[in-house]
Order: structure tokens, then sequence, then C-alpha cells
């Protein structure tokens, strides 16, 4: 829960300067860059938390990983700034909230289509422009495989779940006929 609290102040911070900038979908791109490459380098991320590490080697290390990617000035303050005030660990859930103010902004809605069996790209998108109609927004849905479920589908999209799945559908047949037996 802390790191959600922390994680929402930063990004809502950064947002409110990118949007008055007008940069808010450039710092999303940059920060997914950011976020993979200390993905794919946990070494680098692992030092820049760690507090045995002096400040100056920290600034150091930051400031070769922000002449690598090229960052707009603003979003280099900012990253400075997370390694200063000891938040860079909380990057993770910074770019997660971050994503999801722009996507706000933006009118989009993002969500996962669960399937027993992979669902080609065709009826995704039927299912993206159905949605898209119902929640007044522009819907993208990432497919997951899930073969518990047996067969059908099941959507969330945030709060929002959307259950047609066979294992569902089972399970209030079951729940029905138990109380049916029990009266």
């Amino acid at each position: 829960m802390r790191r959600t609290i922390i994680a929402l102040k930063y990004a809502k911070g950064l947002f409110l300067v990118a949007k008055e900038l007008g940069k808010f979908k450039q710092f999303a791109e940059e920060l997914q860059r950011v976020k993979l490459l200390l993905d794919s380098m946990p070494e680098v991320l692992s030092a820049l938390q760690n507090p045995i590490y002096p400040p100056d080697l920290k600034m150091e290390i930051i400031n070769d990983l922000l002449k690598v990617l090229g960052l707009d000035p603003e979003l280099e303050r900012f990253l400075r700034m997370l390694v200063e005030k000891r938040r860079i660990q909380y990057i993770d859930e910074i770019v997660r909230v971050y994503s999801e103010l722009v996507d706000e902004e933006l009118n989009i809605a993002r969500g996962e289509l669960i399937t027993a069996y992979p669902i080609d790209e065709e009826e995704r998108k039927e299912l993206e422009g159905v949605l898209s109609e119902f929640l007044k927004k522009e819907v993208y849905l990432e497919p997951k495989l899930d073969e518990s479920i047996i067969g059908g589908i099941k959507i969330r999209i945030g709060d929002l779940i959307f259950d047609g799945s066979m294992k569902t559908q089972l399970r209030k047949i079951k729940e029905t006929i138990k109380g049916e037996v029990l009266l």
C-alpha cells in the first residue's frame, strides 16, 4: 500500500509537469525506456537503491544511464531526484501509475482478455470495438491464456469484469442445483 501511495505522489507530480509542458505522451514513452533498461540491468537498480553506496557514486551511475537514454531534461531531473530522495526503488510502480494517468487523460481503457484457447487478432479487435462503444473509451485488451476457465472468455478492465467462462457458468449451475436440493 505504501509503495502505491508513494508511486502515486511522484507519478502525479511528473504528470502535471509533463502535461503543462505538453509532453505527457513523450514522457510515458521515455519512462518505459528507463524501466526496460533498469529491468535488463537489475544490478544497476540495486546499486542505486543500496544505502552502502555514497550519493555521489549513485549520481554518477544515474548520469551515465541518462547519457545513454537521451531523455528530456525535465525527466532527467525527475530521475535524479528519485535517486537523491532514495525513491528509485519505486520506479516500476511510478511508471505503471504514470501510464494509467496518461491512459485516463487520453480516454483509454486497458484490460485482459482471458481465454482457454488462443484467440485470433480479428476476434480481439471486434471485442475491443464492442467494449469501446459500451465504455465510451478506446479499449485495448491483452490476450492471456488460462486453461482453467475451460471455455468462453473473461474480460477484466480495472474493476470491471465480464465473465462468460464455462468455469463460472458451471459453478452457477452447481450452486443452483445445490440450492434447490437444500430447499
